[in-house]
């Protein structure tokens, strides 16, 4: 470097306090990182929605990677440059060289962990390149989340450790402090080590997955993260609840996710005058309706029965099964089979109770 600003003209000239030919330089450093951030800011979603396609995973590590990946190349390049200009013995280089260079290297770190820990959402893209359909099923995503979790706390570690370095702090002593602080260290963090472990018992036993609707205590929700300290459910009111893994392990967790099929138990009223021969033939044919319907299972545990003869109304009690994949095709199903019962009391002239007309009369 010292040898092409020795070849400019005039290189050692006075120019703003500093040699021209070293004036030269640092405008030449400087829009030389400017170039490379607004290049990799310009270039990297070119390649990526090339290499991605249109896939949501690639677009959200696009928004979230692009930035701190630009400012912490960008930042690298200039530390490395001034580090190479501070190093030449016949340039007399100004003192805040030295200070930008110290403060580009810290930018350089800290921009550098933040783009690692955001890059690892890219685990999910070659996840999803390598599998067969492209689809991950729920325990798939169960053991992904786990991956990145882990590289992520891996990835905050190093960087840690070289943010400590990089601002001078003795690593060795830093380790030696940790062992002699240690079983204090470990007293104060035992909550975090049981959420860790707790972590690994539920993605070695799962007892559920992502995905799942489960029950802990007096808490529902789906399954929307297994995380190394927590998990995440997000219950009915649209509510996230946040419960530590330790607590998990030690709990009675009701899996619904896991129903090989969902049971029904309808009630039908009848009108307390109805024919009781029309009421045979009826609950004949709601069985009918439970065993041909698409949807149901379990059809030698299925039945249609008088249950009690109340003071007002013939109560039916109904029992079947039903094989489907999540409540929304429950409710629509439930919505086809209790239509048709309904068709088939008007069909053999049975009127449901209605304490309204009952007690009218």
């Amino acid at each position: 470097m010292e040898q092409y600003i020795q070849s400019i003209p005039g290189w050692d000239g006075i120019v703003i306090g500093m040699q021209y030919g070293v004036f030269l330089a640092l405008l030449a450093i400087f829009s030389l990182t400017v170039l490379v951030h607004f290049g990799i800011s310009k270039l990297l979603p070119v390649l990526l929605n090339k290499w991605g396609g249109e896939r949501k995973v690639v677009s959200k590590f696009n928004s979230t990677f692009q930035k701190p990946l630009g400012i912490a190349i960008a930042a690298f390049v200039l530390s490395y440059w001034l580090n190479e200009l501070a190093a030449q013995p016949s340039l007399e280089i100004p003192s805040f060289v030295s200070t930008i260079s110290v403060v580009a290297e810290a930018v350089f770190l800290v921009s550098g962990l933040m783009a690692a820990i955001r890059a690892v959402e890219m685990v999910e893209y070659f996840a999803r390149w390598i599998d067969d359909d492209g689809e991950l099923d729920a325990s798939q995503m169960t053991l992904l989340e786990a991956v990145e979790s882990t590289i992520r706390f891996a990835i905050l570690i190093t960087g840690l450790i070289l943010i400590a370095d990089s601002l001078g702090f003795n690593l060795g002593t830093i380790v030696a402090g940790l062992g002699i602080t240690g079983l204090a260290v470990a007293f104060a963090a035992k909550d975090s080590i049981s959420n860790l472990f707790g972590a690994v018992t539920l993605l070695m036993d799962r007892p559920f997955q992502m995905g799942d609707w489960i029950g802990v205590g007096s808490i529902e929700g789906e399954v929307i993260s297994i995380g190394i300290r927590t998990t995440l459910l997000r219950t009915s009111a649209d509510t996230v609840v946040t419960l530590p893994n330790s607590s998990l392990v030690d709990s009675t967790i009701e899996n619904w996710g896991k129903r090989r099929w969902r049971r029904y138990q309808p009630v039908i009223s009848l009108d307390l005058n109805s024919d009781p021969d029309a009421v045979e033939t009826f609950c004949r044919g709601v069985e009918a309706l439970i065993t041909n319907h698409g949807k149901t299972t379990k059809h030698e545990g299925s039945y249609s029965r008088v249950s009690a003869l109340a003071k007002d109304s013939i109560e039916i009690s109904c029992n079947l099964y039903w094989d489907v994949s999540g409540g929304m095709e429950e409710r629509q199903v439930r919505e086809e089979l209790l239509l048709d019962i309904s068709k088939l009391a008007k069909k053999h002239d049975l009127r449901f109770f209605d304490p309204r007309i009952r007690s009218s009369m």
